[in-house]
């Protein structure tokens, strides 16, 4: 089986079109710019939240002190940080059969909700290719919030599919905007334009998927060091919803690191990603639940309601 770190490594087709936020036109070499692991945790560990991210974060330093990793520690490891995130789709869910995901993300500060909204286009795929050539460009008078758009692998440990790992590639353009969206479309378009490709009366009224928002519990606990400049930066995440008229918890471990435009990581700190998880994985197996992004949860309830009617 081919291992992870050589995927990382690998330069995805030389000559594809690299879109940026400012242009759809310059032409660069299209590579993995950042990759992030992710562990799907059980939540009856999570009953108490705070106690939950002190207990895993013990098992993270616990392993690492095993595998000779270093850890930076954050001065606030516990810190909890608070967000709600919601996604929006049409009724028969038409920017996810295309591949793509419109979430909003909003901030909250003891309790109150800071104004403003981060919105973000996400297009994904099981295919580097298809995902470094979407088009995830931001419309005329939209800033981007990031001065580029980054190719990045998301590797789920511990599957439903294979029960070891799968591997999705992804682009994404954020745009942070102070006053809130008209949810048509049409509106919605101005600010994506590939969503107007798809067909789709511009007065179509997009909901939440699923009919929710999830509230998301974060810490950021620290960095892993895995040599050769690799650090991988920790969050454990709690997302809580109200699915079927039950509230569910979508615990997860995950830490990402970026890919240098100038240098290659060493074969052996790219190894040390790998095996930590899984040696993680098999240090706490009773935390460790089959694993699927924490969107999914979402899109196959509201898959499933639409069946269901």
């Amino acid at each position: 089986m081919e291992t992870v770190s050589k995927i990382m490594q690998i330069t995805i087709l030389s000559m594809f079109v690299f879109v940026t936020g400012f242009s759809s036109s310059a032409q660069n070499e299209f590579k993995l710019n950042s990759s992030e692991y992710k562990l799907l945790l059980a939540p009856t560990k999570f009953a108490d939240i705070d106690q939950g991210f002190r207990d895993y974060w013990s098992i993270v330093k616990t392993v690492a002190e095993e595998q000779g990793i270093p850890i930076i520690e954050s001065e606030h490891p516990n810190k909890i940080k608070h967000k709600e995130i919601s996604f929006f789709d049409t009724q028969n869910l038409d920017f996810k059969k295309n591949g793509y995901m419109l979430r909003r993300k909003n901030k909250y500060n003891n309790g109150r909700r800071i104004p403003g909204s981060e919105f973000s286009l996400k297009f994904r795929s099981n295919r580097p290719e298809v995902a470094a050539t979407a088009d995830v460009v931001i419309g005329e008078g939209y800033t981007p919030k990031d001065e580029k758009i980054e190719l990045e692998s998301d590797i789920v440990y511990f599957t439903k599919a294979n029960g070891g790992k799968e591997i999705t590639y992804s682009v994404q353009n954020l745009v942070e905007l102070d006053e809130p969206l008209s949810f048509k479309v049409g509106e919605i378009a101005k600010v994506y334009p590939v969503l107007s490709s798809f067909d789709l009366p511009e007065d179509d009224e997009l909901g939440l998927v699923a009919g929710v928002s999830a509230e998301e519990r974060m810490i950021r606990p620290g960095k892993l060091e895995f040599g050769d400049g690799l650090k991988g930066r920790i969050d454990i995440t709690v997302w809580i919803v109200e699915l079927d008229g039950e509230q569910v918890k979508i615990p997860e471990f995950s830490f990402d690191h970026p890919f240098p435009e100038d240098r290659e990581y060493s074969e052996e700190a790219l190894k040390k990603c790998t095996t930590f998880i899984e040696k993680l994985q098999e240090k706490a197996p009773d935390w460790v639940v089959p694993g699927k992004l924490k969107a999914a949860y979402l899109f196959e309830s509201a898959m499933q309601n639409r069946v269901e009617k």
